[in-house]
């Protein structure tokens, strides 16, 4: 049975069952549906696991940093380094769809500011294998752990967008080990925001309410998404750009730059969808631990242009955690780390925020 064949298939399975349902259930129903017909047949134009190459990555050679596999607490994580090996250490957290390969955005600075960078592919996203359930406080663990591991005492913190509530909860649970935060473009806690599902869904962005009422169209979506990513690429950022504000656009002008934004987001879905489902899952519901409880210091940065992570998260962020400095950048979007001089003003402030004393360990 061919694909579009199966989505026939499904979709006849649907409206039998939509028949006999009670009317307030019928909607995830009929949105699953509009799924499978209209999102997942554009994502079809190819097939196979071969991931394509966007056009605008022609010429330009692969720079991957030298991945490292570990057991940390008992699974396997892909890890990579950049910056300056002999410089401080600064956990990254990439975004969703992201990966390891983001560290090239930081790397010539961190190099120069003296940082050295580690991230590790959260699990189900690039080479970490998947792993179910895997919380916020699953992340800090890792990430005490895999410091212990490199022998690794006191560190800074990073986190883009999805990254953001992972560096959070690390914060919280080992306050005494982080000597700063870096909150760039991300989401706060959905259980405390009043409807926030439905806020999203006002503004476009419809993922977190579509998650929250319908789960299988949610998951069926970002499976869509991945095709589409893998399979079309030019496609798929084609798509994202119309829907990026000026600031992000020009961000991606160089091709390398709009290569870099495609491979990293590719290599983040390469081995499939559950793990990006699982995590935002898990960054659209409480986090397990009171914002106003996070003692140490957070620098919440924010572009008030951002279109995929509306600036009011990083104001309610500013507003609920305990110890937090908003930097509200006018005219700018989500793609921060893109910017060089976003990047040389965050390794500045990180310089000036290392030496600050830390309350003890939870």
């Amino acid at each position: 049975m061919t694909m579009r064949s199966s989505l026939r298939a499904g979709m006849t399975i649907i409206v039998a069952r939509v028949k006999n349902m009670p009317k307030k259930n019928k909607t995830g129903l009929f949105v699953t549906a509009l799924v499978l017909f209209f999102v997942v047949p554009a994502a079809l134009g190819q097939q196979g696991d071969r991931l394509l190459q966007p056009t605008v990555c022609k010429g330009i050679p692969k720079q991957e940093p030298a991945t490292q596999m570990l057991n940390v607490r008992g699974h396997r994580l892909a890890i990579a380094e950049a910056g300056d090996p002999k410089g401080f250490p600064v956990f990254y957290a990439h975004g969703n769809p992201g990966s390891r390969l983001e560290l090239a955005l930081l790397d010539e600075d961190a190099r120069r500011f003296g940082y050295r960078l580690i991230v590790f592919d959260r699990p189900g996203f690039g080479q970490s294998p998947l792993i179910k359930p895997y919380s916020l406080k699953d992340f800090a663990d890792d990430l005490a752990a895999l410091a212990d591991l490199k022998k690794i005492v006191r560190f800074g913190l990073i986190g883009w967008s999805s990254g953001v509530p992972p560096v959070i909860a690390t914060n919280y649970y080992f306050p005494q080990r982080v000597a700063f935060t870096f909150a760039i473009s991300g989401y706060t806690d959905f259980s405390r925001f009043p409807d926030a599902q439905q806020f999203m869904a006002d503004k476009g962005l419809p993922g977190a309410k579509l998650a929250q009422n319908h789960p299988l169209a949610f998951s069926l979506t970002v499976w869509g998404v991945r095709r589409v990513d893998l399979h079309r690429p030019d496609f798929y950022l084609r798509e994202a750009m119309k829907k990026m504000p000026l600031f992000d656009r020009r961000m991606l002008d160089p091709p390398a730059r709009a290569c870099l934004f495609m491979r990293t987001q590719q290599e983040g879905l390469r081995q499939g969808s559950e793990g990006a489902v699982q995590d935002l899952k898990v960054q659209w519901q409480y986090w397990g631990f009171e914002m106003n409880e996070v003692k140490n210091s957070v620098q919440i940065i924010q572009g008030d242009a951002d279109a995929f992570v509306p600036q009011v998260f990083g104001r309610h962020l500013s507003a609920n955690l305990a110890n937090a400095r908003l930097q509200l950048l006018q005219g700018k979007g989500h793609l921060l780390p893109f910017s060089s001089d976003f990047r040389e003003d965050l390794f500045t402030q990180a310089k000036q925020l290392q030496k600050m004393s830390l309350p003890k360990d939870r």
